[in-house]
């Protein structure tokens, strides 16, 4: 009885450490790349006509939509919270 009354109180994140490890370090990545402009602002670099800059938005926008999907997939696995209805 006891044992069954400690499941209950742990929280979905205690419960499932590596998925929502894994959710942190996706976001934290995400908003890292997102954020670190030394590595899209300079202009010298160029792919044809256009600075790296466009050429990283053009592939840092799919990147970031498929990365934050990953997320609510993972989110969706760890289940409904203690507390929490559907």
């Amino acid at each position: 009885m006891t044992q069954a009354t400690n499941d209950r109180r742990r929280s979905v994140i205690a419960a499932h450490p590596i998925i929502s490890a894994s959710i942190a370090i996706l976001l934290a990545a995400d908003i890292f790349f997102a954020l670190c402009t030394p590595l899209y602002a300079p202009i010298t670099p160029k792919w044809g006509d256009f600075p790296f800059f466009y050429w990283y938005l053009l592939i840092f926008m799919p990147v970031t939509s498929a990365v934050l999907w990953l997320v609510t997939q993972l989110q969706k696995r760890l289940g409904d919270g203690p507390g929490e209805a559907r």
